[in-house]
């Protein structure tokens, strides 16, 4: 049997957002494909690790948690000997020099040597060099270039093109010691292929999208539809900025445009209330939902505005692997071959969106969108793909133990 050595940030239990339904279908799909899994993750204090370790040894897994040291109070030798050191400027990377997690990895090669070790996201490089020099290859997981997602989120602010150069340096890095990078949309693969022209970069979508698909999907002629948005917390930036997108320039538009066609679902959680104190009639402020499947099947339309924001965004395929009708920003698709007319309708501006909404009043056209979209999610999302994909890369072979790094 194969071993698989999977060293992720905070374990994905509970799994709140897309990138902890990533990582725990990671680990599952790993074990479910007959590999012999040990994981390595942090944890904060606050987490109930009794269900970790009850999860752990209901799979047949192995689980070494290691707590989160930046939670800790900060000395000023702290900010001293990060600031000296340019390799500790990256404030995530930083985390993964803490000798408590190296001697784990340490650890669990030396007692379990597995046959590959796979790196969740670009910025555990400071554990790459264990690995390395015991001659195990390594896989690494990009959940986006993080470089370019940190200034859309953060803002273009001079201190953040001074923090913006460290997180290059981290994906510079983790593309040279990577024996296989895996980015998360097409789009990536294509950015990491040109900057870093020697780096083997193949594409491996959000890993849970399986379990989204659908065979089919009813669409019903109906006088009044019922389109949603969603996110799976408004904390995060590029999610807030949509949903206010959402509730000031289309949900208003469409009213006076389209009186009473549509009503707007708002899913997610930590909705901000100043925000929702804006929303007019035809806006329903769901919020979190226990059963978002059951939730979703009432409704016809998805209105997805991505206005920024790098990696998948699960927002965007979940509808499209249920065959809901969607609008959606085109730099959202990322590459997907997604086609407007074909798959979707894609939009880059309010009166884009309007126009979709309006478009997608035609009942002969959602039901076109939706058979297209389940058939091309199928070919690209499907476990059996997925499965391919991780299989073929996991089993590569060990290399010779570099005698120093």
């Amino acid at each position: 049997m194969k071993s698989i050595l999977i060293i992720t940030p905070g374990f994905p239990i509970p799994t709140a957002g897309a990138c902890e339904q990533d990582r725990l279908a990671g680990i599952l799909q790993c074990k479910r494909l007959g590999f012999n899994v040990q994981v390595i993750a942090k944890v904060f204090d606050y987490k109930d690790k009794e269900i970790i370790k009850k999860f752990g040894r209901e799979n047949g897994i192995k689980i070494n948690l290691v707590r989160y040291k930046f939670q800790d109070k900060k000395s000023i030798g702290y900010y001293i000997k990060r600031l000296l050191n340019p390799k500790y400027w990256d404030g995530s990377a930083y985390e993964y020099f803490d000798e408590e997690i190296q001697d784990a990895v340490k650890r669990a090669i030396k007692e379990n040597r597995p046959d590959a070790a796979w790196f969740d996201y670009t910025y555990l490089w400071p554990l790459y060099s264990i690995v390395k020099k015991a001659g195990i290859p390594i896989i690494t997981r990009s959940i986006n270039f993080e470089p370019q997602h940190f200034l859309e989120e953060d803002g273009n602010y001079v201190i953040n093109y001074v923090k913006f150069l460290p997180k290059v340096f981290s994906e510079y890095l983790t593309a040279k010691k990577s024996d296989i990078l895996f980015s998360i949309t097409p789009k990536e693969q294509k950015l990491y292929k040109k900057l870093f022209k020697k780096t083997d970069a193949r594409n491996l979508p959000l890993r849970n999208l399986h379990s989204k698909l659908s065979n089919s999907r009813l669409i019903k002629d109906k006088p009044q539809l019922n389109a949603f948005f969603m996110g799976s917390t408004f904390n995060v930036s590029h999610n807030r900025r949509a949903l206010e997108f959402v509730i000031k320039e289309i949900a208003p538009r469409a009213e006076k445009e389209m009186p009473g066609k549509y009503v707007f679902y708002i899913f997610g959680g930590k909705i901000p209330e100043e925000l929702s104190k804006l929303a007019g009639d035809n806006v329903k402020i769901a919020g979190f939902v226990d059963d978002l499947d059951r939730a979703l099947e009432d409704m016809d339309v998805a209105v997805i505005p991505s206005l920024y924001g790098a990696g998948m965004q699960q927002k965007i395929f979940e509808p499209l692997c249920k065959g809901i009708p969607s609008v959606v920003s085109k730099r959202g698709i990322a590459d997907y071959p997604f086609k407007h007319g074909e798959h979707l309708l894609a939009a880059e501006s309010a009166d884009d969106f309007i126009g979709g909404l309006r478009e997608l009043l035609d009942v002969s056209l959602r039901k076109r969108l939706s058979e297209n979209s389940i058939k091309l999610s199928k070919k690209l999302f499907s476990r059996e793909i997925m499965d391919k994909t991780v299989k073929n890369i996991c089993g590569l072979s060990s290399r010779t133990p570099e005698k120093s790094y």
